[in-house]
């Protein structure tokens, strides 16, 4: 692995996954370490023309050189039907969202570096269903800490309407050193017109309203244009820990009042609640 991808040992909760969609087929593939309780799940999410699914498997280590494996080049494996073999080009460009010194004191449940502009070739199965990928537009992230965060709101997306356009936001509350303090964060990045912007809140004023169906999250920086995120869900899968994800969301992007660019059915959305919270379906943050 690259030091993208390089594991923590020290850390109680680590995630490797990457996203990708091609044309009705799109793939969410986690590789989850609990080190407390010594387990390694790889967790799969996949949409096609055959039925949704989510799947699970404990495995004996986080990654099987060989059968299952994600490295910032490669990632390879199965699960059931569901089987992936695919070339991953990261470029350069990571996210490594930090409010400082939060990241140096380890102040927050977790620590994140994604590539949000990799892309993907190679091939996806599913039952019957061969759908070959060439440079698809995707995801890679890699995430690890003391625990989840107590709740979120998530979205990814590589794929609109127009070139050259990605977005990736997390709306969240973490403790804070491990204590029961629900501090609100939040990150929003946005790569259009050749131009990148990472915005962090705080300073930034964020709020995230509505329901899965239907919710706009709302980025409004110091001396700068507000962003506003505006979503529509669809085909929830349940991941387990209070999270349900979609990978086939819509998604507009509008800076003031203007809109930037329209994602139909390739926008991944997800939504965390703790388990005091009866559901996932609505809220704001």
């Amino acid at each position: 692995m690259d030091n993208m991808l390089s594991p923590h040992p020290s850390a109680a909760l680590e995630y490797w996954f990457f996203k990708v969609n091609a044309g009705s087929t799109a793939l969410l593939v986690d590789w989850i370490t609990r080190r407390a309780h010594n387990e390694h799940v790889l967790r799969v999410s996949i949409h096609s023309p055959q039925p949704r699914a989510v799947l699970f498997n404990k495995l004996p280590s986080p990654m099987i050189e060989g059968q299952g494996f994600i490295a910032s080049e490669r990632a390879v494996g199965q699960l059931g039907d569901v089987a992936w073999e695919l070339e991953i080009d990261c470029e350069d460009e990571r996210i490594e969202p930090d409010i400082f010194p939060a990241r140096l004191l380890q102040m927050t449940d977790l620590t994140l570096v994604s590539a949000p502009l990799a892309s993907f070739t190679g091939q996806i199965r599913h039952g019957p269903l061969r759908v070959e990928l060439d440079h698809a537009p995707g995801m890679l992230a890699h995430y690890w800490g003391r625990q989840l965060a107590h709740e979120w709101w998530w979205v990814s997306a590589n794929q609109f309407d127009r070139e050259g356009i990605a977005v990736e936001c997390v709306v969240l509350r973490s403790s804070l050193w491990g204590l029961p303090v629900r501090l609100p964060l939040a990150y929003l990045y946005l790569r259009h017109a050749n131009t990148r912007k990472l915005m962090m809140s705080p300073p930034a004023i964020v709020q995230a309203k509505g329901t899965l169906e239907k919710f706009e999250i709302q980025f409004r920086p110091w001396a700068a244009k507000t962003i506003t995120l505006r979503a529509q869900g669809r085909d929830y899968g349940d991941l387990g820990d209070g999270i349900v994800n979609t990978l086939v969301g819509d998604l507009d992007i509008w800076e003031g009042g203007q809109l930037i660019a329209r994602a139909k059915g390739t926008a991944g959305l997800e939504r965390r609640v703790p388990p005091s919270v009866t559901s996932p379906h609505g809220g704001e943050a």
